[in-house]
């Protein structure tokens, strides 16, 4: 019989009430302060416009209703599984939605920590991360993007402005049509990366397609936010595959096995996976973790015709939830 790793504060049932009861509030409190709002708009305020605003305080309200499911998550793993709180939301988000009359809000949560990290690849002292840089070329060999790309990424990223041979610095960038400086900085956003050399919108975001299934788009694969510990819990197959040379398809597909019937609640349980020999195992300890601290959440409010779409970074620590990164539209 197959048995889930223990958990120290897992969801019961009053836990998941308390959950709804958090959700049925948001809407309530966004409900008050659509009354709030509205009543400060002018008297013949076109209904689209009103709608748009209903549309964006349900979208809020999502947003903080996944805020508290991340904060209630307590456990010592992250997983994509549905015992996991966070992984609910979709399912939460459609019962609270059913509260507010003519409107409702959807979202997802995804696990940052399941990426590459971008701006890993070159460290606190601006010096590049060999490590990092050889999991980022596997990754691009196995999408069958060119692997020279990541010369010219970390020339964005590094403080000097020498080029490497594949790469490019605030001369080329300066060239352009429409010129613009070299970052020398790390990625704000992952939408900046289609302003660095070769990574067209097309690289960044295409889907390809193999023989056999669906290959995600670099733009799944990667973050800008995180602290370079890939969540083996999480990580797509292309991901685990880049961690290091031995790490093949095949035995990521085992490691993805293993972790849908029984997470990793330590990181020492990936050794039980057929074929992670413990010298595979302590070459990429320092590149794993099984629990996450980065989560990009979508939320879409509606509102009768009105949809407001709302992206969003938190981050999780032990001091709690940080908002660092929102957008709306």
């Amino acid at each position: 019989m197959r048995t889930w790793p223990e958990r120290k504060h897992g969801p019961s049932r009053r836990g998941v009430a308390l959950i709804m009861t958090l959700l049925v509030t948001a809407l309530i409190a966004a409900s008050a302060l659509s009354f709030i709002r509205m009543s400060h708009l002018e008297a013949r305020v076109a209904d689209n416009t009103y709608a748009l605003a209903q549309a964006e305080i349900l979208a809020q309200a999502g947003l903080k209703a996944a805020m508290a499911l991340l904060a209630l998550d307590s456990n010592d793993y992250d997983a994509n599984i549905d015992e996991e709180l966070w992984t609910q939301f979709p399912r939460f988000a459609a019962a609270a939605g059913t509260q507010f009359q003519g409107g409702s809000f959807t979202g997802k949560i995804e696990d940052l920590a399941g990426r590459l990290d971008l701006n890993t690849l070159v460290g606190s002292t601006g010096q590049e991360n060999e490590d990092k840089r050889a999991q980022m070329e596997r990754l691009f060999v196995e999408l069958g993007l060119d692997s020279s790309l990541v010369e010219a990424l970390l020339d964005w990223l590094d403080p000097d402005e020498e080029q490497r041979p594949g790469g490019a610095e605030s001369v080329y960038y300066g060239s352009l049509d429409k010129p613009y400086p070299c970052r020398n900085g790390s990625l704000y956003t992952l939408g900046q990366l289609t302003l660095v050399r070769g990574f067209t919108a097309k690289v960044v975001y295409e889907r390809r397609d193999d023989e056999d299934e669906e290959t995600p788009p670099l733009a799944e694969l990667v973050t800008v936010y995180g602290d370079g510990l890939v969540n083996i819990n999480t990580a797509d197959r292309l991901v685990l595959m880049s961690l290091d040379p031995d790490l093949t398809d095949g035995l990521a597909r085992e490691i993805i096995g293993h972790r849908e019937s029984q997470p990793f609640d330590k990181l020492d349980r990936l050794l039980q996976v057929p074929g992670v020999t413990p010298t595979l195992f302590n070459r990429v300890l320092k590149h794993i973790t099984v629990k996450s601290g980065f989560f990009q959440v979508r939320v879409e409010g509606r509102y009768n015709q009105a949809v407001v779409k709302v992206t969003a970074v938190v981050r999780r620590g032990d001091q709690g939830l940080t908002l660092i990164y929102y957008k709306s539209g």
